[in-house]
């Protein structure tokens, strides 16, 4: 089995389970702007913040959840290894993400991995939650992934509700769930 297919198994699980939203697998639909250049006139250089496109400030990501319009979580899938540089690059393009769209929860699934490893701890910077997926078709597994998934739609909601307000918030409170 390559990549792919766990992370389209994994995307399909997703849009059955997450009615209301707009759920893309590594295509137009999950690229992200990760950088905005304004010109020498002030303006804005993107040229379609709408539809980003790879080579025009814009990454491509594995998994993106959106409402009508704008991406909430962002979900880069490894199966197999999960080494230091994947970890270090994932959380850089998750920093650069989130630098431009402040509500996107940004997460990694890791594939065939009993535990994500320590070093994900140690150098992570932009992952807001990972999971391990020990076996795609274990449904315990993915229940607990996609009960995950819908908290980070909420959260990225509540975040972009904030935003949109332009009011602030009593509290917040950046919350850590682990299971050994």
């Amino acid at each position: 089995m390559n990549e792919g297919e766990p992370r389209a198994e994994l995307c399909n699980r997703i849009k059955k389970e997450l009615t209301g939203y707009r759920v893309f697998d590594r295509g137009r639909g999950t690229n992200l702007i990760y950088q905005i250049i304004i010109d020498e006139k002030g303006e804005a250089k993107s040229e379609d913040t709408a539809h980003p496109a790879r080579g025009t400030y814009a990454f491509q990501t594995d998994i993106v959840i959106k409402n009508e319009k704008v991406p909430l979580v962002a979900i880069e899938t490894k199966f197999g290894s999960l080494t230091t540089h994947d970890i270090l690059t994932y959380s850089a393009k998750a920093t650069r993400h989130k630098g431009i769209y402040p509500y996107l929860r940004y997460g990694l699934v890791a594939g065939n991995l009993q535990k994500i490893p320590n070093r994900l701890f140690v150098h992570n910077q932009g992952f807001d939650f990972a999971a391990s997926l020990k076996d795609i078709n274990d449904e315990h597994e993915l229940k607990l992934i996609m009960m995950m998934v819908e908290e980070q739609v909420r959260d990225a909601e509540k975040l972009l509700g904030i935003m949109e307000k332009r009011r602030g918030a009593r509290m917040f409170a950046h919350r850590v769930e682990v299971e050994i």
